[in-house]
């Protein structure tokens, strides 16, 4: 009986091999479930062009329902969000920078205050015209999320 034992050579290419086919194949996956968020103002514009609501994603670094949401929520409605909206998203702990809404200029943190949402996660609607229409806050998964879509989008 003969025992072929690969050259460490040979061995390191085969392992590197596969790191890259499993990664590189999580990587490709990961970005087809990407969707598409503008700017604030982008997405007010956008909206206004389109005839499209808007849909704010409020999060925050620390949340991790956040983070679930971004990762595997959104993705699993991804071609209605994509279809339906114009996306944007806000850092509810950003008490730095501005943004220009109706002629006013509001910090993120005040932005999502000014808009009912003092929690994350959180998502607010607002109709092409940059006017509120709605607001949910908290952990919402697929199924529930798409009856709210639905529901905002009569």
């Amino acid at each position: 009986m003969f025992l072929i034992v690969p050259s460490h050579k040979m061995l390191l290419k085969s392992i590197f091999l596969v790191l890259i086919i499993t990664f590189g194949a999580k990587r490709v996956s990961a970005q087809e479930n990407q969707l598409k968020w503008k700017s604030f103002e982008e997405a007010l514009e956008i909206a206004k062009e389109t005839k499209k609501p808007v849909m704010i994603d409020v999060w925050a670094p620390w949340c991790g329902w956040c983070k679930k949401m971004r990762e595997e929520v959104y993705p699993e409605l991804k071609d209605k969000i994509a279809k339906s909206f114009v996306l944007t998203r806000i850092n509810r702990d950003d008490n730095e920078t501005k943004k220009r809404y109706k002629k006013n200029s509001y910090t993120p943190l005040r932005l999502a205050q000014k808009l009912k949402v003092d929690v994350v996660p959180g998502i607010i609607f607002l109709n092409s015209d940059g006017e509120y229409m709605a607001h949910i806050t908290g952990y919402n998964d697929a199924e529930k999320l798409n009856k709210i879509l639905e529901i905002v989008l009569k």
